[in-house]
């Protein structure tokens, strides 16, 4: 204060008691040189003032620095303050070893005041020199087991003024500001400190000053702002529990996303930007771990994430959205770990608006958590995802038109386990049945990743098949009958080398089928095996140990199957073929032993098929 009173008549603004001219300036802007001499001087007296006292000063203990700035931000930052004496002050002030403040509560305080009210250049100034000091140390109290509520209102307090600092050109675009510094060191920083009200208003600022565009600029300072607001929110790799973790997580991902509609809205991002985003959005929930919760809260915690997401296939533009879902399809399948593939399936379903979309990814979801599940031994059957999956109740027939066209038949099959769990009667049963030989006819697999998925019907069929059977309904022998000929049929229709549909088709010119060889040692083995427990009086084969009786029929898909094993396409296959040839000639096996023929198939055919394994 004694020093202050020294240059007080040579630094400080003079308030008068004229109405006309109330304040009274140091200087005028022609005498600056002179005038800089005594600022210089002060400055130069607080410094020694410093160096003096601060090998006695405890860390944390407020220094001639801090009641420097303190007096800076009350008396030199009020509006319409020419121009002229602020660069004075600033110019000189800069050169104070600023490393060595120790800012606490009171200071930040006054900081945000001066963002709201003071001219532009303190605010730029006063964030610079703070930008200077080192925060690991005066935040070293967060390593503490029980850190201060203090030391956790800093933490707070930093995150804001970081990012109102880093809106500012004139602080972004100078490589050697500080600021670039203090973002770089955001790792280190405690941010799970940082609660989810105040992260929430950090969030809302960036949205309200900060352009959409900053999501997608490869510049350091966007990109640091970006890494910033992520880390802080939960999204790293280190040791610190954020208590937080999802609400943060999710509002970050949010911004995020709204940006990213609102500039393909706008036409200001085209579709390898916005490809490239989701992506690392994505990429985001692979490392979030959110605190140490059961299994069901956090399963809701990342599906919550995922459900953010999402919302961009929801609200870009068609063509915008469509090249999102190809980039989804791919992620999923390269990217996606088994842990991930239940939650991404419950926000599928709770969050994606078309169908397609719903239908595609649920199928992808499915895939993923049988082909990494498996291989870490920790997937537990069909019953979780039974949970996980909702099919929509208002548009069920296009979503089960859309798995069909789409080679979804993973999630078909999921469907009829939850209907079959959800009313255990034989009506119902019968229904699902129908239901399945209907698809059984439609679905045709494109490729050779979907035909396995077949057989899980295939299975179910049967199954369904034998209760019927069991009850040795006489009225409902007939339509039983009907439908394993069908089925039958169908099977022996996939077996076919080439399509036999269209015109080219029809005599014998078709294009070669897209299904492989092993799935037609399959489909033949169980077609033959049905002509041969169907004979020509209308009956079924029940009874084991009864004389086989084959019609031309079962005689020739007989001699069809055993033909395969000379042909040197399946020479691969010949064991199997030689397994089912002796399997379906064996009378002491019947109809029920239909799902026995197809497990030990599928067992050496389709061994790493994870999927399958209920079969087996």
């Amino acid at each position: 204060s004694k020093l202050l009173g020294l240059f007080r008549p040579w630094l400080l603004v003079l308030n008068t008691e004229e109405a006309s001219n109330n304040r009274s300036y140091p200087w005028l802007e022609i005498d600056t040189p002179v005038a800089s001499g005594m600022v210089k001087l002060f400055t130069k007296s607080v410094d020694y003032l410093h160096q003096s006292f601060k090998g006695r000063l405890i860390p944390g203990q407020r220094s001639a620095l801090w009641f420097h700035l303190m007096h800076y931000c009350e008396t030199c930052t009020v509006p319409k303050m020419p121009e002229y004496i602020l660069y004075t002050y600033h110019s000189e002030y800069s050169n104070l070893p600023w490393k060595e403040l120790y800012p606490d509560q009171a200071l930040m305080d006054e900081f945000f005041k001066v963002e709201r009210g003071s001219p532009k250049s303190c605010f730029l100034f006063l964030g610079n020199l703070l930008c200077e000091v080192n925060w690991v140390s005066v935040l070293s109290d967060a390593r503490n087991p029980q850190p201060l509520l203090q030391t956790r209102k800093m933490v707070v307090c930093l995150l804001f003024m970081m990012v109102f600092l880093s809106k500012e050109d004139k602080l972004t675009s100078n490589p050697e500001s500080p600021l670039h510094s203090l973002l770089g060191q955001s790792n280190a920083i405690p941010w799970h400190f940082v609660d989810v009200a105040s992260y929430q208003n950090v969030i809302s600022y960036f949205s309200s000053h900060y352009s959409p565009s900053v999501v997608i600029l490869k510049i350091p300072s966007a990109e640091l702002i970006l890494k910033l607001l992520k880390v802080a929110a939960g999204f790293s790799e280190t040791l610190d529990t954020h208590s937080d973790a999802t609400h943060k997580c999710r509002a970050y991902i949010h911004q995020v996303v709204q940006c990213l509609i609102t500039l393909d809205q706008n036409a200001q991002i085209v579709h390898a930007q916005l490809e490239h985003e989701m992506i690392t959005l994505l990429d985001d929930i692979v490392i979030f771990n959110p605190p140490d919760v059961e299994n069901q809260m956090r399963h809701m915690a990342i599906a919550s994430l995922f459900m953010e997401v999402l919302m961009i296939l929801n609200n870009t533009s068609v063509t915008s959205a469509e090249s999102l879902r190809v980039s989804l399809r791919s992620w999923i399948e390269t990217k996606m770990c088994y842990n991930l593939s239940l939650p991404l399936l419950t926000a599928t379903c709770q969050s994606l608006a078309s169908v397609k979309h719903m239908a595609e990814t649920t199928e992808g979801c499915i895939m993923a958590y049988f082909r990494d599940g498996a291989c870490l031994d920790q997937y537990f059957g069909w019953g979780p995802i039974l949970v996980s999956l909702q099919v929509p109740e208002l548009t069920v027939e296009e979503f089960i038109k859309d798995c069909l066209d789409l080679g979804s038949y993973l999630t078909l099959y999921v469907y009829i386990l939850q209907h079959l769990n959800m009313e255990q009667t034989l009506s119902n049963e019968m229904k699902m049945l129908v239901l399945l030989n209907k698809w059984i006819e439609q679905a045709f697999p494109s490729n050779t990743n979907d035909e396995a998925k077949l057989f899980l019907w295939w299975h179910k069929v049967l199954e369904l098949t034998l209760i019927q059977l069991k009850q040795k309904d006489v009225t409902a022998l007939e339509f039983l009958m009907r439908i394993l000929n069908a089925f039958q049929m169908r099977q022996n229709h996939l077996a076919e080398e080439k399509l036999s549909a269209g015109i080219l088709g029809a005599i014998g010119l078709g294009r070669k089928s897209p299904l492989s060889n092993r799935f037609r040692v399959v489909a033949r083995s169980m077609s033959a095996f049905l002509l041969v427990q169907l004979p020509p009086e209308n009956r079924i084969r029940i009874k084991p140990g009864t004389e086989l009786h084959l019609s031309p029929k079962a005689q020739q898909a007989l001699n069809g199957l055993e033909s395969m094993s000379l042909s040197k396409q399946y020479a691969d296959y010949q064991e199997e073929i030689s397994q089912a040839t002796v399997f379906i000639k064996n009378p002491n096996y019947c109809i029920l032993d239909g799902n026995k023929l197809l497990a030990v198939l599928i067992s050496f055919l389709y061994p790493d098929t994870h999927y399958l394994d209920i079969i087996r």
